[in-house]
């Protein structure tokens, strides 16, 4: 059964979990600005259930500090109670750095993938960036409330 949590509880914890990983990539670069959006849960009741989903990146620094700030997180995550799924080249034909981490306590997965784009012929205005995309468990609404965030 899903953990009953509301909307605004749910997108608070993205915002914390969010500032928390950009704390440890410690870059000074732009950030992007969408917050955490609701999305429905699958085939669950569409009033009733929902996850949270929270896309952002860093852009504006250069590749080898992109790197150094994905090794620290590898290193860190762990002791903030993110269990390291994997870590290393995505399938992607450039094959990202890419790392994936689950919180079974926060109910919320990661993933983390550093796009050096400046290694393409013709990579035009494309810049490198890394894309977190954080996606929670899907919650239930609390008793007589509604989803209403879609």
């Amino acid at each position: 059964m899903p953990d009953v949590r509301s909307i605004s509880e749910a997108r608070g914890g993205a915002r914390e979990i969010s500032s928390s990983v950009l704390d440890v990539i410690d870059l000074k670069g732009e950030i992007s600005k969408p917050g955490p959006g609701v999305s429905p849960c699958g085939d669950k009741g569409a009033g009733k259930f929902y996850t949270i989903h929270h896309p952002w990146s860093v852009s504006g620094v250069p590749v080898e500090e992109m790197k150094k700030a994905m090794e620290r997180l590898r290193k860190s995550l762990p002791g903030k109670g993110w269990k390291i799924v994997s870590y290393g080249p995505d399938a992607s034909p450039s094959k990202s750095l890419e790392l994936v981490a689950d919180s079974t306590k926060k109910k919320f997965s990661i993933s983390i993938r550093l796009l050096d784009r400046t290694k393409r012929a013709n990579p035009g205005s494309l810049k490198a960036l890394i894309s977190v995309d954080l996606t929670s468990a899907c919650f239930q609404v609390p008793k007589g409330k509604v989803v209403d965030g879609y």
